[in-house]
């Protein structure tokens, strides 16, 4: 009997003392790499919609309720979750700091916890098209007996879980998308591009970006005030976007030559320095350019480091289409598609 008493009492104080060498916190970086481009793969991250698809820290339970917050009128971009299992509980994920394609920053707030977890996630191209999420999560300090559930509770085996679905989720949509015609930002393209006719005006600028798009926008003023005047007989029509052919880079000189204007759809009269400009029809690399024009040489480094990687030669000029007004839109959301001609 006192041996058994003995036991106990040691089993006691193994039981007491061995939270000591248990994990506090769980630290876990973890690395994935995916067959998509980056923008795909953060928009599954930034929209909690989508992350809830594809996230295994609540799958275990079908009757979790979750609730959304990330509408205009909302404050924050949050996720509430609510489950009766005890190992799911209930809790809200907010996304407190972004950066579009580059990462997303939450906070993880668990019912009847007063501190916060954290999971910060990071996300680099590769050269190959191939995107790289790096995701480092820190959770608050863990109560002394809990420690022994939480340590075969331990995240990670979720997360990888949870990436493996999210794999599988974005070579879907990438399809889905191809079939549809939608580029993605971070997704390159060889297309077939026919011979295009601009009405253009040449102008010469300054490597920066603000100096070659105040030229443009002058250009762009010009053809507008002229095709518009229907005092003097203007046209009607709706003028789109810029179109900017680049045709000569002279870094010594530190100047930029380049064609702006519109599509010249029909037989359009000439007016004012402008002229017929035709970029020649043939292959092309194609990518999307999200965010302000500082970041554009980024887009074109990123698209001859993916051409030398697939053993493409690129030519020098290039055909940049705007999708949305430079004027009148915040620079983090201005998009353009960027098309540089493949020389066989």
């Amino acid at each position: 009997m006192k041996q058994i008493n003995l036991f106990l009492v040691i089993l006691i104080a193994i039981l007491a003392l061995l939270p000591i060498l248990l994990p506090d916190r769980f630290d876990d970086d973890i690395e994935y790499e995916f067959d998509a481009p980056v923008g795909l793969v953060y928009d599954e991250f930034y929209n909690l919609r989508q992350f809830s698809k594809w996230e295994q820290f609540t799958a275990s339970d079908s009757l979790t309720v979750k609730k959304f917050s990330n509408t205009q009128e909302d404050d924050e971009i949050s996720m509430i979750w609510d489950s009766d299992d005890a190992a799911i509980a209930s809790g809200k994920i907010i996304i407190d700091n972004f950066s579009v394609n580059r990462f997303v920053n939450y906070t993880i707030k668990y019912d009847g916890w007063e501190k916060l977890d954290s999971l910060n996630v990071k996300f680099d191209q590769n050269e190959n098209g191939k995107t790289v999420a790096k995701l480092k999560y820190l959770s608050q300090e863990i109560p002394y007996f809990y420690r022994y559930f939480a340590y075969f509770k331990n995240p990670e085996s979720k997360f990888q879980k949870s990436l493996e679905n999210l794999s599988s989720r974005v070579k879907i949509r990438l399809d889905k998308d191809k079939k549809e015609g939608r580029l993605n930002y971070g997704e390159f393209r060889i297309v077939e591009l026919n011979r295009t006719n601009l009405l253009a005006i040449k102008k010469q600028s300054q490597f920066a970006e603000t100096d070659v798009m105040s030229k443009v926008d002058a250009s762009f003023e010009t053809i507008y005030k002229s095709l518009m005047n229907k005092e003097e007989g203007g046209l009607d029509f709706d003028l789109g976007f810029p179109y900017i052919y680049f045709t000569d880079f002279n870094k010594e000189k530190d100047q930029i030559t380049f064609f702006s204007g519109i599509q010249l759809i029909e037989d359009l009269p000439l007016q004012k320095n402008m002229q017929k400009v035709v970029v020649p029809g043939g292959e092309y690399l194609l990518t999307l350019h999200i965010g302000p024009r500082s970041k554009r040489n980024q887009t074109i480094t990123r698209m001859s480091n993916y051409a030398q990687s697939k053993k493409i030669k690129l030519g020098v000029r290039q055909l940049e289409v705007m999708l949305n007004d430079p004027k009148e839109t915040d620079s983090l959301k201005l998009m353009s598609r960027i098309y540089i001609p493949i020389i066989k």
